[in-house]
């Protein structure tokens, strides 16, 4: 008998990991954090923006629910701008096959415009080409307010969330970009671009799923390697 749960936790195991390692559907999540270190402006002028460099204020999350469906685009502004602080501009390239629609999801701030054609939209006339573009209002109410999120639904043929993690068209000053946001608040516009190796960046990580699965299949095998021990 003792034998038989060995073996059966062993196949658990074992079961868990040949799914991570293709057996099955991996949903993956791509995330853009900004951080003011990839500050600019069309202007020439350089606006203070707090947090510092080094401080993330603004995510976006792409999550392609392994490509079930489409990809989930999470916007999110933390609480850590100065007062009266908002974004209201956001812009990400598209890799592979074009989007083919753009749907908001109830629950959080929606946006006032859309737009999703190959380099569609230049982030503050120098910032580069970006594929897809999200307006929300420059005042209250409406605005992407600290402390807010805006979820939108993006479709396309053979889209995944690595597919958002590509460089706009035309350099810019800094560039070229993963994604750039417009903030308000500081008496100028300021324009945030995140790019890979600074100015905030990009990382591909697992499902919370499938960090569990993994979990469950290493825990797996290291209990059956204890009890023969």
């Amino acid at each position: 008998m003792k034998t038989f749960f060995k073996k059966s936790r062993l196949a658990v195991a074992l079961t868990a990991l040949s799914l991570l390692s293709g057996g099955g559907a991996q949903a993956a999540i791509f995330e853009i954090d900004f951080t003011t270190s990839g500050a600019f402006n069309g202007n020439g002028s350089h606006v203070p923006v707090s947090p510092g460099p080094n401080t993330v204020f603004a995510t976006a999350v792409f999550d392609d629910h392994g490509g079930s469906g489409p990809v989930t685009l999470t916007m999110s502004v933390l609480n850590n701008l100065s007062e009266g602080a908002y974004v209201n501009d956001w812009y990400f390239n598209v890799s592979s096959a074009p989007l083919t629609s753009v749907t908001f999801v109830p629950g959080g701030t929606p946006a006032t415009g859309v737009s999703f054609t190959a380099d569609c939209c230049k982030a503050d006339g120098t910032g580069g080409n970006f594929d897809l573009r999200f307006q929300f209002p420059t005042n209250n109410p409406g605005e992407l307010a600290q402390g807010h999120t805006s979820v939108y639904n993006l479709a396309g043929a053979g889209i995944t969330a690595n597919s958002f993690n590509a460089f706009s068209v035309g350099a810019g000053p800094g560039g070229p970009y993963l994604s750039a946001l417009h903030v308000q608040g500081y008496g100028d516009s300021a324009w945030i671009g995140a790019k890979q190796g600074g100015g905030g960046g990009g990382a591909q990580v697992p499902e919370p799923a499938t960090l569990a699965l993994m979990g469950l299949g290493l825990f797996g095998i290291a209990a059956t390697r204890r009890r023969r021990g």
